[in-house]
């Protein structure tokens, strides 16, 4: 499957945590794939939408392993991409997110991204987390799942 066919007709995508992990680390099995991603985005195939629940994730292990430098290459990373939105949490982000928690039983940071992708309507989810292939609500587009 092709981006474009995963993101069935949607104009905008919140990417997962992951999807900016394997970019910036350029790990062996993803990287590539998520610099395409990336790629499309910058290309304006779609939109990009960079979430606080990713932003927070994607600091932590820099944070724990006291590397403030890498944390701060990553937070400029995230400033810096091409046709991309950040999104801010409301309080109905909250509410929807735990509705969609009580209904699939997912860890709560995922249906946060859930529940910011639905806010926007038109806007699927990129990741590579296939618990969330079970999620109705959005498109999800897992890497797993393209061609490269």
């Amino acid at each position: 499957m092709t981006l474009v066919e995963g993101l069935r007709g949607s104009r905008n995508a919140v990417l997962d945590t992951m999807v900016l992990i394997y970019y910036l680390e350029d790990t062996e099995r993803y990287g590539d794939l998520a610099e395409s991603v990336i790629g499309d985005a910058e290309r304006e195939v779609f939109e990009a939408i960079v979430t606080p629940v990713t932003a927070g994730e994607l600091l932590v292990k820099p944070l724990q392993f006291g590397r403030p430098d890498i944390a701060d290459r990553y937070r400029m990373a995230m400033a810096h991409l091409g046709n991309t939105s950040r999104c801010t949490l409301s309080w109905e982000t909250g509410c929807m997110a735990g509705a969609l928690r009580a209904r699939y039983d997912l860890p709560l940071p995922d249906m946060f991204q859930v529940a910011l992708a639905m806010e926007r309507g038109s806007c699927a989810l990129i990741t590579n987390d296939k618990a969330l292939g079970r999620v109705e609500e959005v498109p999800i587009v897992l890497l797993d799942d393209l061609s490269n």
